[in-house]
């Protein structure tokens, strides 16, 4: 067992091969760094795996509170536009950044989280089909469904190149704090994972709803990321006065400048149009300095 140990030491490390004898090995600076995180990951996980987390509190703002908001005939809505530094479902009030780990907009999809509430004395009838939004351009687009949605995302570059880390182990930073993913990155993948792994631990962590995590194998990344897509996604409902609704709708990745949205009145006779005009975060700054990132990971 312990000749067998050693040999997988030196597998990891890439400085021996297999069959090279332990009397051989030369001495590896961080060689005892590799075992103690090892060992702090699989104890991490047990210890994660053997309780349950307390849910987070779920804050109710008015949606009013919202930046992109507005108001018709005692019907408020507002709308979050995914932001790659920040999350998508943080209060208003939340100054501090917690980065999804996955950048959404960059594969094709941006998340809009809408927040409903009825203040009018007639219920109101939410049906996603009839959401749009306009871009810089002035072209009018309706949303993907979480079908749709999940296809555009799996399909797109920015996928392939997540799962190529979260297989090479460069996600891990993201499952169990940055300083364990620098670590593992910087002993046994090089600097260039650690930078990678302890990015998106740092920033990710205490975010919801549209995090991603880390997976063995691509099959099990794109049920994560249609699962999380249908989850999230804006129901068909009926509000009744004060009643509150809230969803994410998935628009192409455009620049967005407005969202539209049409109420019917139940029964469908009178029809209510809200148009929230929107600012979206600097979405291609933040995707060219990924892809300097991404320049510098080499391939699996």
């Amino acid at each position: 067992m312990a000749k067998n140990g050693q040999l997988m030491e030196a597998a990891i490390l890439g400085n021996a091969p297999a069959s090279k004898k332990p009397g051989c090995m030369k001495n590896v600076p961080g060689k005892g760094l590799v075992w103690l995180v090892i060992l702090s990951f699989f104890t991490s996980t047990i210890i994660s795996c053997a309780g349950v987390h307390p849910p987070k509190p779920k804050v109710v703002l008015p949606a009013t509170s919202y930046p992109n908001s507005t108001t018709v005939a005692g019907v408020s809505v507002a709308a979050v536009l995914f932001d790659p530094n920040r999350d998508i479902y943080a209060s208003p009030n939340d100054a501090s950044q917690k980065r999804p780990d996955f950048n959404w907009f960059k594969a094709g999809v941006c998340p809009a989280r809408l927040i409903l509430e009825n203040g009018s004395n007639n219920p109101i009838m939410i049906d996603p089909t009839q959401i749009t939004c306009t871009d810089s351009a002035g072209v009018t687009y309706k949303p993907y469904d979480a079908r749709e949605a999940g296809d555009a995302v799996v399909s797109s570059e920015a996928f392939n190149s997540y799962v190529r880390g979260a297989i090479a182990g460069a996600i891990l930073g993201a499952a169990i704090g940055a300083g364990l993913g620098a670590a593992i990155g910087g002993v046994a993948g090089g600097g260039r994972w650690a930078a990678r792994g302890a990015a998106i631990g740092a920033a990710s962590g205490g975010t919801q709803g549209l995090v991603l995590g880390s997976v063995a194998n691509r099959q099990a990344m794109e049920m994560r990321v249609r699962t999380v897509l249908m989850a999230n996604h804006l129901q068909p409902k009926v509000l009744s006065k004060e009643m509150t609704h809230e969803g994410l709708v998935y628009f192409p990745a455009k620049d967005i400048k407005s969202i539209r949205l049409l109420l019917a009145s139940e029964g469908g006779q009178d029809v209510l149009k809200l148009d929230i005009p929107v600012v979206m975060a600097p979405q291609e700054k933040v995707v060219r300095e990924e892809e300097k990132l991404q320049e510098s990971v080499p391939a699996q």
